[in-house]
């Protein structure tokens, strides 16, 4: 799973091997890319750059530099992007001496940065995702169950993690003390999986070393969303405006994304010419995030690209529907919507690439003990491109140890047909994370999507969405008291419009 002490040397192990069988190799221009998995991957070996003189130092082989790195929907911080608690991440916005609280939700994480992943809840488990992907890895391979292996941080039993994640919550107890096997996760997947974490970035900045990284994602990609991507860059723009770090966003990646061949022509040209900008030492003077918008009919090209110099810059105003809304939202709200399984990733097909957008099966009517509520018909066409909250009053049901709120947009055309634009969960943690009564903002994935005039803008809210996510355990799960339910998108157009 790309532990930092394991598969990441091995990788630079044989880069130096290669480097040694063929000697015209240039040891201070080397790069590194890959997708999903090796997308994980490539942040790591950045960040081993970052941290050490040498990405590559082994007795008798050669030693290599790495200058660039080009993940493709890429997880930066693993234990976030397969359980998402919703929080934001970031800088804290505590007092000094109280517990974190961050900030960004274009940041949103597992922990405080510089950290073991200490900070915010553990998420809500994706269900689908993580059962197909312990499938294929027991199928092809070999999970390691807990032996002595070189990673410094100890057994790593994946069999008995899932376990754990699988029996459910509640994941720890008072004070933000999780229990000791989903520590265990956190720390793993946080320190040693994830490059969020790392400190190589740091001693980095400060030894003047950046290598360059262009990282991909993707609007549609419910494995590894954009803010995997976005953190990395809001971050390490923190530690040097100057850090060559680039983002380019489009419908890629892994279900429910359609991969068009026209957006990943023009990411790939985009990407050769950043590492031929890179890949000996020289740094472009500034770096962007760049957007291509998903279309379900049709496909963008290079043309319809949007650039901007960080992910929020991406929108020029915002829209805000204000929907007023109630509802009462017990622990199985939700569990009989039939959108559950129609717009999951794995079970509502299209596991690879696909033809088409994800439509609705069902009315939009309150469905499952969820709640529905639909806006007035757009005045004007709104192209909503970023990452996007939704807001609610909340008060929860005293003595229980947690909730979940999970949450659909969707666009609605004329004819009532209904297409999912994106889809965001959070997870209540009252063990001191979360209060009983407050107000909750839900943070989306996002997407770059056009609203035509005249369609309207659904919102769902539920406590379950399976199999998307793992339900909560209803014994131990508040029912959510909601009021003043708003949906707020930023939008390119230059203004802030509010509607019903």
């Amino acid at each position: 799973m790309k532990n930092k002490d394991v598969e990441i040397r091995d990788t630079q192990w044989l880069a130096s091997l290669a480097a040694l069988a063929y000697p015209d190799v240039n040891p201070d221009q080397v790069a590194v890319s890959g997708g999903s998995y090796g997308g994980g991957e490539s942040w790591l070996q950045a960040a081993a750059q970052a941290g050490s003189e040498y990405w590559s130092d082994f007795p008798g082989l050669p030693r290599l530099r790495l200058q660039v790195a080009v993940p493709k929907y890429p997880w930066t911080d693993l234990a976030y992007s397969l359980m998402p608690n919703g929080h934001p991440g970031g800088p804290s916005g505590a007092a000094p001496g109280e517990p974190y609280r961050g900030t960004d939700e274009y940041s949103s994480s597992q922990g405080e940065p510089d950290s073991l992943g200490v900070g915010n809840p553990i998420g809500v488990a994706k269900t689908s995702y993580i059962g197909g992907l312990y499938g294929l890895g027991t199928a092809n391979g070999v999970f390691d169950e807990g032996s002595l292996s070189p990673q410094s941080n100890g057994p790593e039993p994946f069999t008995a993690w899932l376990g754990r994640v699988n029996a459910g919550e509640p994941y720890g107890g008072p004070g933000r003390v999780d229990d000791p096997m989903m520590a265990q996760v956190r720390t793993a997947f946080s320190a040693w999986h994830s490059a969020y974490y790392q400190p190589g970035w740091r001693i980095g900045r400060n030894a003047g070393r950046e290598p360059a990284v262009l990282s991909i994602s993707g609007w549609t990609d419910d494995l590894f969303p954009p803010v995997e991507s976005f953190r990395m860059f809001t971050y390490l723009k923190s530690l040097d405006r100057d850090w060559p770090v680039a983002v380019m966003v489009g419908d890629v990646g892994h279900s429910r994304a359609q991969n068009p061949p026209t957006v990943w022509q023009a990411i790939n040209q985009g990407a050769w010419t950043f590492l031929q900008a890179n890949i000996a030492g020289g740094r472009p003077a500034r770096t962007a995030v760049s957007s291509y918008p998903t279309w379900c009919e049709g496909t963008a090209t290079a043309a319809d690209a949007i650039s901007a110099p960080s992910p929020a810059a991406l929108a020029n105003g915002r829209l805000i529907v204000e929907y007023k809304g109630e509802a009462l939202l017990p622990a199985t709200a939700g569990a009989s919507d039939p959108d559950g399984p129609a717009t999951d990733a794995v079970a509502g097909g299209n596991t690879a690439s696909g033809p088409a957008c994800r439509m609705s099966a069902r009315l939009a009517t309150p469905t499952g003990g969820g709640y529905t509520s639909l806006s007035r018909p757009l005045p004007a066409g709104q192209t909503f491109v970023g990452v996007g909250h939704v807001q609610a009053r909340y008060a929860a049901t005293p003595g229980a140890a947690g909730a979940v709120l999970i949450a659909r947009v969707w666009d609605v055309s004329p004819d009532g047909t209904a297409v999912l634009v994106t889809r965001g969960v959070y997870r209540f943690d009252f063990n001191g994370y979360d209060a009983h009564s407050g107000i909750v903002q839900v943070p989306l994935y996002g997407n770059h999507w056009t609203f035509a005039a005249g369609h309207r803008i659904r919102l769902d809210l539920a406590q379950v969405d399976h199999p998307t996510y793992r339900a909560p355990n209803a014994a131990v799960t508040a029912t959510l008291d909601l009021s003043a339910t708003r949906l707020v998108l930023p939008v390119r157009q230059d203004a802030e419009i509010t509607m019903q």
